[in-house]
């Protein structure tokens, strides 16, 4: 008897303490939702399986960190938001990522190639920054040539341009310090000629021996796109004898961060060199990070570990909250019984 009393008690105590779908004659729970401390899971996460949901878009400040460093975590944006057109255009259209995620300062692609009559979508995934126009030689400063500036925006925010020559465009952001930091980006840059050693390319070996934050990043990208050899070639000819020398490091690191983007992102990579991005607002993407944290000091070897989503390690981590909660069940299930026990 006062076995089936304890017995009956601790089930009680179950019911009570556990959440909705726990199972009392079969001891399973169905952990539905409970706090969690740490990057990801966030608090109050709910899942229906005990497995953690796919982690949200990384953008808008909704950064969840991992271990794993350059990391990458999916992406999906809406592009929802309040749209300013230039000139009505029967081209196509290239989409262009105004900063993938908050705090990467980075236009995707880089470059883009484009014919007149094209139209340039420039989608924002972050907040607080701009698309203006600007030149070669001064490339931070807002030009007065057939001038095109879309305002500081927000995540969602799109912005349209009609290309009306074939000439090189440059736009960079205008929030202050941005553009200074490489948050630039070109419609049809300069090309070199094939084997020139004014060429992208052909500069990065000198660039990559003359300074170890280089090398350590021209390293890191070779490694994370040794598998997608047009990734890994993305932007090269790119003709660097017209930039202003300080903007050298720049370019080669939005070309590089390109470069590693494509790799996470194959599908994007048509077999002409141009990237398709058209359906970046309802279909995730892994957005790597920023390539300046491997001259930081903050990365790790890349190999495929810079293409794990942010939830790197779910199992464990389920596992162990569903433990947890089960644990404290079993408490009060025991607190139950003893109470009874004393009145009987």
């Amino acid at each position: 008897m006062f076995s089936e009393i304890i017995l009956v008690a601790i089930a009680a105590g179950l019911a009570v303490a556990g959440p909705a779908g726990y199972n009392a004659s079969s001891g399973v729970a169905s952990v539905t939702s409970y706090t969690m401390s740490g990057a990801w899971p966030p608090a109050n996460t709910t899942t229906s399986s005990g497995m953690w949901p796919t982690p949200p878009c990384t953008c808008g400040g909704n950064a969840y960190t991992t271990s794993t460093t350059p990391a990458t975590t999916p992406c999906a944006t809406t592009a929802t938001a309040t749209s300013t057109a230039g000139t009505a255009s029967g081209g196509t259209s290239y989409t262009v990522i105004v900063a993938p995620t908050q705090g990467v300062l980075r236009y995707v692609p880089f470059v883009v190639n484009a014919s007149v009559g094209d139209t340039i979508v420039f989608l924002w995934n972050a907040n607080n920054h701009t698309v203006t126009k600007s030149s070669q030689l001064a490339i931070c400063n807002k030009t007065m040539d057939a001038p095109f500036a879309s305002g500081e925006q927000n995540k969602s925010f799109v912005f349209q341009q009609t290309v009306n020559s074939t000439n090189s465009t440059y736009f960079y952001c205008g929030t202050p310090g941005h553009c200074q930091k490489g948050m630039f980006g070109i419609i049809n840059p300069p090309n070199a000629a094939m084997g020139s050693n004014m060429s992208l390319s052909g500069m990065m070996p000198a660039m990559a021996a003359n300074s170890s934050s280089m090398g350590a990043m021209w390293q890191y990208t070779q490694m994370a796109t040794q598998n997608n050899s047009m990734a890994s070639g993305w932007g090269g000819n790119i003709d660097m004898s017209g930039m202003p020398q300080w903007a050298y490091q720049s370019v080669a690191e939005n070309v590089m961060y390109t470069r590693t983007f494509l790799a996470a992102n194959p599908e994007t990579l048509n077999e002409d060199g141009s990237v398709t991005l058209g359906n970046a607002g309802s279909t995730p993407l892994m957005v790597p990070a920023d390539i300046t944290s491997v001259q930081n000091g903050s990365a790790s070897s890349p190999g495929s570990s810079s293409t794990q989503p942010a939830n790197s390690s779910p199992h464990p981590t389920t596992t162990s909250g569903a433990a947890q909660l089960l644990s404290s069940k079993v408490v009060a299930g025991f607190t139950v019984a003893f109470a009874l026990i004393f009145i009987l």
